[in-house]
């Protein structure tokens, strides 16, 4: 009974320091960890393995803990990078780029990790701790490549048959037949996150050499890849096949999941092959620790001290990240050009509206040009104007985030992509949309402007949030016009519309946030 009192109050003293760390830093990037969970809980997304995963994670841990039994210890170098990680969070906090706050959560918790156990005790905890990575919502931003990847490779393949089709960005136009866009569930990132995590787990559970682990890795993302490559092509062959009636085309997700399940049976009898090869044979070397003594103990809390007083300083310094979110936005009022445009009822185009969430300030609105009206049935043309603006950006209300959109991708398909010139100079991104359901097309021309700068690309929107923390302006808005008609060119309508209302509309926006 002594006995088990004293491993149980010395597995208190060896978890005490830990808890207290983590706990500083949990003060510190919990927003950020509440945001990467959240997306776990959206099943029909990449990342609706992440629960599976931290529990893996756990599972793994408490796994290499009753291996090894790890000797708690102070190792103050492993503070550098440590510190760096967390200037790193305070940079995509202040810069509202949640992207790198969500890549330096793993780094932080090895980094802890390091610091108390240091390099050689550290390493077992690598993959058990890095699993999670694979769970964060980072590698959307890989969609887009891997699309393009995915479109070549179909490219090259129904060259090999007698199909006549173009390809046009992520668009698949079989002449005569229909059109496939490889879209982002199309991209293959779900079955490259589980070939990935699937990898990563075997080889902790099954290798003990590292080149083996990175081959049989390497060849798990191929495979996973090779997946995603080949359900694609089935249904696009299919579609062809058939005109279009194959019941692939509705049930291409359960069909893409069989297809990752087949290429997991060379995947795994690969692993079996790695598990007998001469480098898994080798016998592994012994690793002597030294216990911590008295002194062990008191450099330790020392080191507890310095480690938890770094993120709760951060925190201390940081900038508020959040702000009152409006119960409903500001009505803003734009003067439109009243003699050549008149109202029409209602918010939205055919059924379309751009998606924006937690706006400051909003201006919506439905016309027609009174020039373009002839005879007695009434305007053909239907125009858009839109602002959604956001006086400065916080949590939950920020014009680039992933609720954001300027079309639901469930109800409407973009056919083509154009440059719109607009009277300052910079292009607006130009887009025509079909209605999956009636067909209609909505051409739109849109820009975002921050900060007084104008940019068509999110990625360069978001980044132009850097001028405005140096700015005085710190209002970010979506400005969006569209047009929609049965027999006029859309684009030349959107694109007239764009250079006789745009100077007008940015005029007011400007002097709305600068009262």
């Amino acid at each position: 009974m002594t006995a088990e009192r004293i491993r149980d109050r010395s597995l208190v003293q060896a978890v005490v320091p830990f808890l207290v760390v983590f706990s500083a830093l949990f003060l510190l990037i919990w927003p950020t960890v509440e945001g990467i969970v959240s997306r776990w809980f959206k099943f029909d997304e990449s990342y609706s393995h992440g629960l599976l995963l931290l529990l893996v994670s756990v599972v793994l841990v408490a796994r290499t803990v009753k291996k090894q039994t790890p000797v708690t210890g102070f190792y103050p170098l492993w503070l550098l990078p440590f510190g760096l990680a967390l200037i790193a969070y305070a940079l995509g906090d202040i810069l509202r780029v949640q992207a790198l706050q969500e890549l330096t959560v793993v780094p932080l918790l090895l980094g802890t990790l390091a610091i108390f156990l240091g390099w050689q005790q550290v390493k077992a905890f690598i993959i058990p701790v890095g699993l999670l990575f694979f769970a964060v919502p980072v590698w959307d931003y890989l969609s887009w490549t891997l699309q393009l990847i995915t479109v070549e490779v179909n490219r090259l393949l129904l060259g090999l048959f007698d199909i006549n089709f173009e390809v046009e960005g992520v668009f698949v136009y079989l002449i005569g037949v229909g059109a496939f866009e490889v879209a982002h569930g199309c991209s293959g990132l779900r079955y490259l996150l589980v070939g990935q995590s699937l990898a990563a787990l075997y080889g902790e559970l099954n290798f003990r050499c590292l080149r083996t682990r990175v081959v049989f890795f390497l060849t798990a993302v191929g495979l996973a890849l090779l997946a995603n490559w080949i359900r694609v092509f089935v249904i696009i062959y299919m579609g062809y096949e058939t005109n279009m009636e194959t019941s692939l085309i509705r049930d291409h997700d359960n069909f893409g999941w069989w297809v990752f399940a087949a290429t997991l049976v060379p995947l795994f009898f690969i692993g079996r092959k790695l598990e007998t090869s001469s480098a898994e044979q080798l016998p592994t070397p012994e690793r002597e620790i030294s216990a911590v003594g008295k002194d062990g103990s008191r450099r330790v809390w020392s080191g507890v001290a310095a480690t938890a007083a770094l993120p709760v300083l951060l925190l201390m310094l940081l900038p508020s990240s959040g702000g009152e979110i409006k119960a409903s936005p500001e009505s803003f009022d734009l003067a439109l050009n009243t003699e050549r445009y008149a109202p029409l009822f209602g918010n939205r185009l055919s059924g379309w509206k751009p998606q924006i969430r937690n706006p400051d300030f909003v201006f919506v609105q439905t016309i027609f040009d009174r020039e373009a009206v002839t005879g007695g049935s009434g305007p053909e043309q239907q125009l858009f104007v839109g602002v959604y603006g956001y006086e400065y950006q916080r949590h939950r209300a920020e014009l680039i985030q992933y609720w954001n959109r300027t079309y639901d991708h469930e109800e409407w398909m973009p056919e083509k992509f154009f440059r719109v010139a607009s009277p300052s100079g910079r292009p607006l991104q130009g887009i025509t949309l079909r209605s999956m359901s009636s067909g209609e097309r909505v051409h739109l021309a849109y820009g975002y402007y921050v900060a007084g700068l104008w940019e068509t690309d999110q990625w360069r929107a978001k980044f132009a949030q850097v001028v405005s923390f140096f700015s005085e302006r710190k209002d970010a808005s979506l400005i969006v016009f569209a047009a929609t008609c049965e027999s006029c060119d859309g684009e030349a309508v959107v694109s007239d519309l764009v250079n006789d209302a745009m100077p007008s509309i940015v005029n007011q926006v400007d002097q709305h946030v600068q009262k």
